[in-house]
């Protein structure tokens, strides 16, 4: 399977709403997630009514939710539905910026923290990523990624810290489907991980800030050369 067609887990059927948690923040949370796992495409329109129905509930938890997303800046609205939010390019810029400044020193609190569990998961997520990679299914290696980032940023016990963060990379889905569609960042991001883990492993705080830099710097240079 060439890149341009990389498999998506798209037949899976939203999982059965509980109880606990309203309509709007289980719709929430469900959209979230495929967008997360790269599930929605550039040029995929997310429609009230056909989400209404997926659910079996009304529009209004729908809108609520799809307008949560929008105040998040995840998604925009058009005429014919949401989409994923256009960034420009200085915004995009800006927004590495800021991660430029909290990812690693996020990550070097993470590596005086680090402990034998997320190690491990870690590990796990870079093994799953390969897979993923090997068989072109974007969607697992988006998944193993995100699982990689889970594990370490467990670590942070500045909870304020791991929001904004978690907040700015949130943002960056769409850059995710321009650039780990492509082999070769995905191979580069992958050897970039063994690196960090190994880093964490070793407890060198300054090490894993230096290489979180290096990886947002080529986060950047990837979607500035893959861009269209």
């Amino acid at each position: 399977m060439s890149d341009r067609a990389l498999k998506t887990n798209r037949t899976a059927k939203p999982a059965r709403i509980a109880k606990a948690m309203s309509l709007r923040e289980q719709i929430y949370e469900n959209l979230r997630e495929r967008i997360h796992t790269g599930q929605l495409a550039l040029d995929e329109r997310l429609v009230d009514v056909d989400i209404a129905n997926e659910f079996g509930v009304s529009r209004m938890p729908v809108r609520e939710a799809l307008m949560q997303l929008v105040h998040d800046g995840m998604i925009e609205s058009t005429s014919r539905g949401f989409v994923l939010r256009r960034y420009s390019d200085q915004e995009i810029e800006e927004i590495f910026e800021i991660r430029r400044l909290l990812e690693p020193a996020a990550a070097a609190i993470a590596a005086k923290k680090m402990n034998d569990a997320a190690l491990e998961k870690m590990d796990s997520a870079i093994d799953a990523g390969i897979k993923a990679s090997n068989s072109s299914d974007f969607t697992a290696f988006v998944v193993a990624n995100a699982a990689f980032r889970r594990a370490w940023m467990g670590q942070v016990p500045n909870t304020q810290l791991v929001a904004a963060l978690a907040r700015y990379i949130d943002h960056v889905q769409i850059i995710r489907l321009v650039t780990l569609t492509q082999r070769p960042v995905r191979e580069d991001v992958l050897d970039r991980l063994r690196t960090i883990h190994d880093a964490f492993q070793a407890g060198k705080a300054d090490r894993v800030s230096t290489l979180f830099k290096q990886h947002v710097d080529a986060a950047v240079l990837a979607y500035r050369t893959y861009r269209k």
